[in-house]
């Protein structure tokens, strides 16, 4: 073994962990192809808009349940095993829509146990990869989960767009089965294992992410971290009470808020439904596909220079872009709906301006938010903030997904585009005041200036 540190383990041990993550994408993304199948005569239940709406948001619900029932492992049996047991609402979820065409009310089952394999993973990965990523590549390996999520959304919806809603689930349930099997043998947090005092099982973990021989005094810093930050309390009642962890709770509840609150998570639910409304440049399968392989493509660009350009330029620029993108749709659906102005002419235009919100969504919002989750929080109180974070994301995914039907089936599309945009300018005076930059920091310097001890490097 190499006496030289090397990063391809950590890459490796990623790539597998987020498998589970590219199952939740099938999750996120299967309104997008299926809510027009069930709105059709090909579904063998009448189901009406409203229901559909319902079969969407339940996935939030379990998203919050799912948010809790993984902090109550996190601790008690660690990050590696927790993980593992994403797999299982996962593969119960595809066995929901693969029955769905004799029950109905099995959609929801399916939806409620997919939420739940969401709120485990989107958080647990993701404090999984902070804890074994070193500095120089935590945000690039980060950016892993919002890579295979999108990819997971893309997959779901080609298959979706081609196949009956029980055949994509027949071809989706193997995938869980696939992710348990290559995942067991992965080794567990070295963070996590510190904590329970397990010292050799850490220094065998780290050798193995590491690649080296000697880790002695990788194994000696980690220690030191780890204490000092075990030192202070961990309760939820800490979360508020200690300054350095009531400041990443506000800081990353408020970059999921505005995340959510661009309406990207509300136009890839109602995706295809979306773009037969607002255009008819393009037929919703194939103009649906592009607006995910942006998102691929943009997302996997990011990983490159997350870890360069930091994470408050980039934030800066995607929520700056999109603010600037819903404004001008938000003109062109108020004249198209509110006015006789003719803008037959310019059919082109929202398919054009939805393709670059994504773009510029995908540039930072949609990687840098998951990759400060990874960074902000404390090892006594990371599994309880990390919960929380996420109930709050599905909250309000929840809200604004029914927001965005409400109004739309009310107004048109004018009001819940108005009403995105100015909430993603809110977010880029947030980002602006209140986010730090964690760029090649160490958890522990992370934790430091939190606490007001450094001054924030932009």
């Amino acid at each position: 073994m190499e006496t030289e540190p090397k990063k391809w383990p950590q890459f490796l041990v990623v790539t597998i962990a987020t498998l589970a993550v590219f199952i939740t994408g099938f999750h996120t993304g299967w309104p997008a192809p299926s809510l027009p199948k069930l709105l059709s005569d090909e579904y063998p239940f009448d189901v009406s808009n409203e229901e559909a709406s319902y079969v969407t948001i339940v996935g939030s619900c379990g998203t919050f349940f799912g948010s809790f029932v993984g902090n109550i492992f996190l601790d008690t049996i660690g990050r590696q095993k927790t993980i593992l047991l994403i797999a299982l609402p996962q593969l119960l979820s595809f066995v929901g829509f693969s029955l769905s065409h004799l029950v109905m009310e099995l959609l929801y089952v399916g939806r409620f146990m997919g939420g739940i394999g969401e709120g485990m993973s989107l958080a647990i990965v993701l404090l999984y990869i902070g804890e074994i990523a070193e500095p120089s590549v935590r945000g690039t390996l980060a950016t892993f989960v919002s890579i295979a999520l999108y990819l997971g959304v893309l997959a779901v919806n080609i298959i979706g767009s081609y196949l009956s809603i029980r055949d994509t689930a027949l071809v989706c349930i193997a995938f869980p089965i696939i992710f348990f099997l290559l995942f067991f043998k992965m080794p567990e947090s070295p963070y996590y294992l510190i904590m329970k005092n397990q010292e050799a099982e850490a220094e065998r973990a780290l050798k193995f992410l590491l690649h080296k021989s000697d880790v002695s005094n990788e194994l000696f810093a980690l220690k030191g971290d780890v204490k000092r930050q075990m030192s202070e309390r961990g309760t939820f009642k800490d979360i508020f009470v200690i300054e350095s962890n009531r400041r990443a709770f506000l800081v990353t509840v408020g970059a999921r808020f505005f995340q959510v609150a661009t309406g990207v998570n509300s136009f890839n639910l109602y995706l295809q439904l979306l773009l037969k409304q607002a255009t008819h440049a393009l037929d919703p399968h194939t103009s649906s596909t592009i607006v995910l392989l942006i998102q691929l493509v943009m997302t996997i660009l990011s990983m490159f220079i997350v870890d360069k350009w930091g994470r408050k330029p980039l934030l800066l620029a995607s929520s700056g872009g999109c603010f600037l993108n819903l404004f001008l749709q938000t003109i062109f659906f108020g004249l198209k709906e509110h006015t006789a102005v003719n803008v037959e002419v310019a059919d082109w235009f929202p398919l054009v301006m939805i393709f670059l919100h994504i773009f510029l969504y995908s540039l930072g919002l949609g990687v840098v938010v998951s990759v400060l989750t990874s960074e902000m929080f404390s090892a006594s109180i990371k599994s309880k903030l990390i919960c929380l974070v996420n109930a709050f994301y599905a909250l309000c995914t929840l809200f604004w997904t029914k927001y965005y039907q409400l109004t739309d089936d009310g107004y048109g599309l004018t009001v819940p585009f108005a009403s995105f945009g100015f909430l993603t300018l809110l977010g880029v005076l947030f980002v602006w005041f209140l986010v730090i930059e964690t760029k090649g920091k160490s958890l522990e310097q992370i934790q430091q200036e939190l606490k007001g001890e450094r001054k924030s490097v932009v």
